[in-house]
């Protein structure tokens, strides 16, 4: 072979290195996914959907099926949708206003469907889902967004009646569902609302802590964790120490936020973690334990602002700022507390929380 020949095969080999280089750096495209147009009965609000004609039909996928968020039919379910550009993030609320059925008709479509995983940031009833591990998945569809009808969204999230049968096919009633709770602080001070809302962003996006917790004659230091686990349906909040100060043998708290009783504007439902005896069943770990409560519900959204009794900005030097607030919080034989909020509204930060009860103080500062 001549060199001539030979220096061009070694410039086509690097030619063709550098085009296959250049596609292994390509962004990956979504894996295929395809959904089958509804050929069943379903029936929204008593209103049987005419899915032959349907401009956006009723999609299945995974044996589950999919309504497509337009405008009209989302308002014909009570479900609203919240689309932040900037933020490139869809927030799903349902149980607002509802309005009558209006048909949305186009070219029939039959067999299945080439869909797109949803890859923004979405939200269900204001938690955070993680799109790719979920089992049924948002996707979208002709330019809509579809959203999955199971049992835990519609029934345990959102409070529909659900039925299904081989004659009548899948029937959906979604005027069952309880009215939705506000979900902003309302205090009607403009200030302090500013400030629970830093609370309430710091609270669900979890984080370590410095802690101290000081009564009964000892004082006790400890690094902490809060990590929020968002799950369709509820919303779990940990709170985990070492060494844990607010029961002996103690592990964790965590503070569950079922989202069909209205989700974070609630006070959740408190379990905890460790060995041996319940600390409600020691008179002298009871004050402690409920401190440790008070923490883990340390969040204002919606009704539970209303759960401040008092409050009073006792700090204030450029964007740093204290708030005191007298909270109201019945458990464990305790009706009530104290909070001292540290925020920087600049940074949109918490600097400090400080809560007091008759005989202890619990000062939690982020790490």
């Amino acid at each position: 072979m001549s060199t001539i020949n030979k220096t061009f095969l070694r410039v086509l080999f690097a030619i063709a290195c550098c085009i296959a280089l250049a596609f292994s750096l390509l962004p990956q495209a979504e894996a295929a996914m395809r959904a089958g147009v509804v050929t069943g009965k379903v029936t929204l609000n008593g209103q049987v959907i005419d899915n032959k004609n349907a401009k956006y039909p009723l999609l299945t996928y995974s044996n589950i099926t999919y309504f497509p968020m337009t405008y009209q039919l989302s308002r014909f379910m009570g479900v609203e949708t919240d689309w932040n550009n900037t933020a490139k993030s869809l927030n799903i609320t349902a149980g607002g206003a509802q309005s009558a059925y209006v048909a949305e008709t186009g070219k029939a479509q039959r067999g299945s469907v080439a869909v797109t995983l949803a890859s923004y940031k979405i939200s269900v009833n204001g938690a955070q889902i993680n799109n790719k591990e979920e089992k049924y998945p948002i996707f979208n569809y002709s330019g809509i967004t579809y959203f999955p009808l199971t049992w835990a969204y519609a029934v345990d999230a959102f409070g529909w009646s659900y039925q299904w049968d081989a004659e009548n096919g899948l029937r959906i009633d979604t005027t069952t569902a309880p009215a939705r709770l506000p979900t902003d602080p309302d205090t009607g001070n403009a200030a302090l609302d500013k400030a629970l809302t830093i609370l309430n962003n710091s609270y669900l996006a979890g984080g370590k802590y410095r802690g101290t917790l000081e009564g009964g004659g000892k004082k006790a230091s400890f690094d902490a964790a809060l990590d929020v686990t968002n799950r369709t349906g509820a919303i779990d909040v940990t709170l985990t120490a070492e060494p844990f100060p607010f029961f002996d043998s103690g592990v964790s708290y965590t503070g569950t936020y079922m989202m069909q009783y209205g989700g974070l504007a609630i006070t959740p439902f408190i379990s905890y973690s460790g060995i041996g005896a319940s600390p409600a069943e020691s008179g002298a770990s009871s004050e402690p334990f409920y401190i440790g409560k008070c923490f883990v519900t340390c969040q204002f959204t919606g009704t539970r602002s209303k759960r401040i009794t008092d409050f009073k900005r006792t700090a204030a030097a450029g964007s740093l700022e204290t708030w005191t607030l007298n909270v109201f919080y019945k458990d464990d034989g305790f009706t009530d507390h104290t909070i001292e909020l540290s925020v920087d509204t600049a940074k949109s930060a918490v600097t400090q929380i400080v809560i007091r009860t008759a005989n202890y103080t619990l000062t939690m500062t982020p790490a």
